[in-house]
């Protein structure tokens, strides 16, 4: 489980630990990269869907109907959990909707310092540009 991601903490270690945890993975990076751009919430099924097309390079319509299920099943208990305990997105369970939370729209991700690491800061990013 990771932390709640709490804007009054962007500059600590554990908001860095828990963002970084977060963004670790490609299937979550790709959801929310999909989710970024579709603004809508997505239900999960559609998220599968688009997830498994792009990480195999595919059109949706190649996407057979169990390597959709595969990775529903993998948002479902991995993925989702995970991005819903960060505060990243809002995971309705029974609706099976998915969308992002307006965290995403306060940060700011810089370009990586020597070590590396891309850094993070808190934006005044406007909400009208959805």
């Amino acid at each position: 489980m990771v932390e709640q991601l709490r804007l009054e903490q962007v500059e600590t270690p554990e908001f860095l630990d828990t963002f970084y945890t977060v963004l670790a993975n490609a299937t979550r990076r790709n959801a929310l990269q999909y989710l970024l751009t579709h603004r809508d919430p997505v239900t999960v099924h559609r998220l599968a869907l688009e997830l498994a097309a792009v990480e195999r390079g595919v059109p949706g319509e190649d996407v057979t109907g169990e390597q959709q299920g595969e990775l529903a099943l993998l948002l479902n208990h991995i993925h989702l959990p995970a991005l819903s305990d960060a505060g990243i997105i809002e995971w309705d369970r029974t609706a099976e909707l998915v969308s992002l939370t307006p965290l995403l729209d306060q940060l700011s991700v810089t370009t990586p310092d020597p070590s590396g690491l891309p850094g993070l800061s808190v934006s005044a990013r406007s909400e009208t540009s959805h």
